[in-house]
């Protein structure tokens, strides 16, 4: 049987692509993940100065309601990146009883 590759045995680029997985499992599997971004990219689609501030920063005189909009990003984005912390945040903790298991700090 093949050993599953743990957390602490990976380099950078792995654990970038095993935080990637996060987020497409969130995507895949969690309805609140699915509709803030939904909502984020519903915005961002109405409002293309928004996109050209955050993709191509870009300066722009936003309007009343621009900036109303640029706030909700904001808030959504960060609820976004609180959904995929938690998510993140337990995979390490798992990780760790994995590592402390082969450090021999906890036995069976």
């Amino acid at each position: 049987m093949m050993e599953e590759t743990r957390l602490f045995d990976i380099n950078s680029i792995e654990l970038n692509e095993l935080f990637d997985s996060v987020r497409m499992e969130l995507k895949n599997k969690n309805d609140d993940y699915k509709k803030l971004k939904k909502q984020y990219h519903d915005i961002m689609d109405r409002f293309p100065n928004l996109q050209l501030i955050f993709e191509d920063d870009e300066i722009f005189e936003l309007n009343k309601e621009e900036c109303k909009m640029l706030q909700k990003i904001i808030q959504l984005g960060l609820k976004i990146d609180e959904l995929e912390e938690y998510s993140i945040f337990f995979l390490g903790g798992k990780e760790a009883y994995f590592y402390f298991k082969k450090m021999g700090i906890l036995k069976e």
